[in-house]
Formats: C-alpha cells, structure tokens, sequence
C-alpha cells in the first residue's frame, strides 16, 4: 500500500472570518487584543488629563507671579509642577505610542495569517476571477486598516472622555457662564464630524476599488514580461494602463476635495468657538470676573480643545477612509468559500486506489455541460489513459476527481468512501499530480522539490531529482539546489520545469498519480529518459494520465477515448488501434507523435 508521506489530517489555519469591519475588529479584539486597547486607552487617558491639566497648573503659576490674593503656594512650585506635567505627558504619551506599535505590529502579523489562510480556501473558480495582485494588496490594506480603526476609536475615545470631563471640571469652576453652551458645542461638533465623514466611506471604497483594478492591471503586465517583450508591446501597454491610472486618480482627488471640505467646515467651527470663548474670558478678566490666571488657563485650555476638535475632525476623516478600505478588502477576501467541508467530514482512506464514478453530471457557470450521466470504474493500480480532442472534458475530470469544482449531481468514490464526504486536504494529500504547465514558486530548486514534502531530508530530495532526471542539470549549476528557478520557474526550460514537478510527485509518494501531459515539454533524448522514471513512478499506484503524444500512454493497461463529455471507446492500445475507430485515426493522423 502507498499512502501519503504528508499529513493529512493537519487542521486548518482558519475558519469563517466575519465580513463587516466592526465585527471583523471585535473578532481580534476578543481574540486575545482586548486587553492590548484597554492598556492603549488608559496610556493615552491619562496623557491626555495631563496635557489638559497644564491649563490649570500654568494658570495658577501666573496668579503667584502676579501676586494676586488668595494665592499662597511658592511660584517656584507651580513652575516645577508645570515642568513635571511636561515630562509626565511626554512619557505617557512616548509609552502609549511604543506599546500600540507592538500591537499594531502583532494584531496585523495575525490578520495577514488568518486572512491569507482563509484566502487560500478558495476553489479554482474563485482564483480564476481574481487578480493575484490585487488580492495580495487587499489583505495588506485589511490588515493595516484594522489596526488604525482601532487605534483610532480606542485613543480618541479615551482622549475625548478625558477632554470632556476635565475641560468641564474646569470651565463650571472658573467660568459657569459658560458650561452649556460649551458642552452642547463639543457634543454638537462631534455628531457633525461624525456625519460629515461618515459620507467619505463612500469615496473611500470607490477610491480602494479603483486602486486595486490598476495595481492587478500592474501586476498582469510584470508578471507576462516575457509576452510583452516578445511582442514589443510596452507602449501598448502603457497606454492601456492609462484609464486604470486616471479613474484611480480620479476617484483620490474626489475622496481628498470631499475631506478638504469637510476640514475647511469643522475648522471653521473649531475658530469660531475658540474665539467665542476666549472674547468671554477676555471681558470677565477685563471686569475683574476672573483672575488673570484663571483668563491664561481658560484660553490655553480653550486652545487645547479647539486643536484636539480639529485633530478629531482629521482623524475622523481617517477613520472613515479606513473603514471605506477596510469594508471593500473584506467583501472581496472573505467571499463566502464555494467548496468547503461537510460537518463531520473524515479524512481519506487510501488502502487499494479504486476510482468509481457513479451518475456524474456537471455543467460549468455558463451552463455549459460537461458530463451527464457519467459511469466508469478504475481498478486500484489500474493505469489508465485518457485521449481527446480539446473540451471532451479530459483535464475537467482531473478536476472534479481532486474536487476543485461542485458536481450538479453524481459520487465520485475513492476505495469506497465519497470525496463530498472526506475533508478537502485529505483528498489531496492522496493524490501526485504532474500538470502539463507545472507551477513553480520563486524559490530554490530545492524548495520546489520539497513543496510536496518539507519535512524531507536532503538525500530524500536529490534522490527524487535523479530519479527524475534533474539532479544533473541541478548539479552543474553554480548554486546546485540552492538555484532560484525565477518567477514562475523562468529560469528554467520548459522541460526542466517539468522534470522538476515529476521530482516533486517522486517525492509525494501518493497513492493515485494524476499526469496531465507530463512528458509535453520534453525533448526526444528527455523524453526517453523520463518514460522509465515515469514507469518506476506509476508502479504500484492507480495512473490516470491525460495524452495528445499517444506514444506516452500506449502501455496503460486502459485508454478513455472521450468526446463531449462521454467514453466513445476504451481498451488497450493495439486492441483500439485494429478496431478502426476514433482512437486508430488519431494515432494515423499523429505527426511526430501529437494529434
């Protein structure tokens, strides 16, 4: 029995994430960060009831300096306590920022993890839709939109309580006149800042949306390099990414001309309480109301409070702008999984590798059928070939057989059990698979290698590369197995790819080998020296294997001829070959051994 050298039964990084911004916040708040913002609130609370409280203390320093009565304390005290609220302020203020870049730094590490491995769930259809690019650059803006949500909400708030209460404390002891008409203010300012920027989420989104269709565009282009160079198309290209430049840019300048307003708004609000204030403090000092200390702290704390409404006005407009990001990261990212496992899904069993399929039907999104009422067994180490013209529906019952897409209806049943029932990565540890286009990461050959199996030795992986006849071009190199293959493994020929994802599958061990024109980019003299190692690779395992070079699969103990999604023949080779069918013209009309 062959079964897989990697674990299956490995949990997954993540479950379902919630897919609003506030419930997506409290998800990691709750998570183990609700004490990290509660710690942030109380640093900056008490930051900013220091800086508030420098009003009193400097008031009172100019009442001794001026000798007015009923001030007794030495002016050489106040002068130190003023001194001492600096430094205290500066230290609460330096530890709130040290202690909220730790948890900025931690909180995001968490959301790039859990969003990434949620985003890996995805089936095939999903990726097919999606920009690579864009979805890198939507979790990053996730994350870091998460983080300054929260360290907006949890420092303005405890900012603003503070200002509230001790501003209060102090204006309805020196100033009662004033009182209501100040709190209604402040209250009335930040229900309207509130408003104001809650319609910037809108322009926000669309500015998000907007610069992610420009930066997948980007990321097209750098990624097919070779296409364009090939066709000397770099201006065509350039031109092209022009509309995605200018609505992205238009849609900045609409979020920034919408902020502008709102700012010019509130700060002329801001200066016009400040001055409202201050004239008042000014005439009850000119009557002998108030001391002139009491006039020095009121209007120093009056422009505390004017430049903090005008910060919360700013951050506001941040807040929202995140959110707008934030909400548009996540309706993309989490989009609801359209394969998952079932409740109580178990994990695969592979003791023989009998492949049955019962009644399968499937359609694609456009309703275009694949497969109706399809029926076939494949005996465990049974080597099958599966020949065709293009859409007969070969490489899709690759596909549904590794459940990358729903049936309509129909079981597919690996020694038994049903692979609607078994969990997805237990399906796919039991299987190797060659493609004919292999994905290569941009990492060393030996990394590609050991994809399959990371736990494996070194001697294990070199092993695998002989026998798949890569050790000796792996070797010559200057770097041998350290070798970076390039994005996309461009570095290497197509064939060296190839032979690089049969060291892979070697290495795999799987039960069930799934080969999907594995030799296709193979030179002759390659050719012949893979067919053995492909051979030493199916023995003991059941071999689908996918074909146009019909000289590749002539030894399968079975051939599938198929054609619009139905078996129009099958046997062995030289059995289809004397029955002058499909199959027999197939292999008169190959030249040089292709269809």
């Amino acid at each position: 029995m062959i079964t897989p050298t990697t674990n299956p039964d490995t949990p997954p990084l993540v479950g379902a994430l919630p897919r609003t911004p506030f419930a997506f916040i409290w998800h990691y708040m709750r998570g183990g960060f609700r004490g990290h913002v509660v710690l942030m609130m109380a640093l900056i609370a008490t930051s900013s009831a220091v800086d508030t409280g420098q009003s009193y203390v400097l008031g009172q320093l100019v009442n001794t300096l001026a000798h007015t009565a009923g001030s007794s304390v030495n002016p050489v005290a106040w002068f130190a306590a003023l001194c001492a609220t600096w430094l205290t302020g500066y230290l609460f203020t330096h530890a709130y920022s040290t202690f909220t870049n730790y948890t900025q730094m931690t909180m995001r590490a968490r959301i790039h993890d859990e969003l990434f491995a949620y985003l890996l769930g995805h089936a095939p259809r999903y990726f097919l839709d999606q920009a690579s690019g864009a979805l890198a650059h939507k979790i990053r803006v996730a994350a870091q939109s998460s983080v300054t949500v929260i360290d907006y909400v949890g420092s303005n708030l405890a900012k603003f309580a503070v200002l509230f209460v001790v501003t209060g404390l102090i204006i309805a002891r020196n100033a009662p006149d004033l009182i209501w008409l100040s709190m209604a203010f402040l209250i009335g300012f930040t229900a309207l800042s509130a408003f104001m920027a809650q319609r910037l989420r809108g322009y926000a989104k669309a500015s998000s949306i907007a610069s992610s269709e420009q930066t997948a565009r980007m990321s097209d282009t750098v990624a097919n390099w070779d296409v364009v160079r090939g066709f000397a198309a770099a201006d065509f290209e350039r031109r092209t990414l022009r509309p995605f430049s200018d609505r992205e840019s238009a849609a900045f300048i609409d979020l920034r001309l919408a902020a502008t307003k709102m700012r010019l708004v509130l700060h002329t609000l801001s200066f016009g309480f400040l001055a409202w204030l201050a004239w008042n403090a000014f005439s009850a000092a000119r009557t002998g109301t108030i001391t002139v200390g009491a006039f020095t702290m009121l209007v120093t704390l009056f422009m505390l409070v004017a430049g903090q409404i005008r910060t919360f006005g700013d951050q506001l407009f941040v807040y929202f702008e995140h959110l707008g990001l934030l909400s548009d990261a996540l309706d993309t990212v989490l989009a609801p999984h359209e394969i998952v496992d079932v409740p109580g899904a178990v994990t695969l069993q592979v003791t023989r590798g009998a492949i049955d399929i019962h009644d399968l039907n499937f359609a694609y999104a456009d309703g275009t059928t694949v497969f109706a009422d399809f029926n076939l067994h494949i005996a465990a180490g049974e080597r099958i070939g599966l020949v065709g013209p293009s859409g007969a529906g070969k490489s899709t019952f690759i596909k549904l057989l590794r459940r990358q897409f729903p049936l309509r209806t129909g079981r597919i049943l690996i020694d038994g059990q049903d692979v609607a029932g078994v969990t997805w990565d237990s399906l796919h540890h039991s299987f190797a698979e060659v493609p004919q286009s292999p994905g290569m990461f941009h990492r060393s050959v030996r990394d590609n290698i050991a994809y399959s199996r990371p736990d494996a030795s070194e001697a294990e992986i070199v092993a695998a590369a002989k026998m798949a006849h890569c050790h000796e071009f792996i070797s010559v190199r200057p770097t041998g197995y350290d070798s970076v293959v390039g994005e996309k493994g461009m570095k290497l020929s197509g064939g060296e790819r190839q032979r690089v994802a049969i060291a892979r599958a070697f290495l795999k061990n799987a039960p069930v080998l799934l080969l999907d024109e594995a030799t296709s980019s193979l030179d002759s003299e390659a050719e012949h020296l893979i067919q053995d190692a492909l051979l030493a690779l199916m023995r003991g395992r059941t071999v689908i294997a996918i074909a146009h070079r019909l000289s590749t699969i002539m030894h399968m103990d079975r051939i599938l001829v198929l054609d619009g999604g139905k078996i129009v023949e099958q046997g062995r080779h030289e059995d289809l070959r004397r029955a002058g069918g499909v199959y027999a013209k197939l292999w008169q009309h190959q030249a040089g051994g292709f269809i």
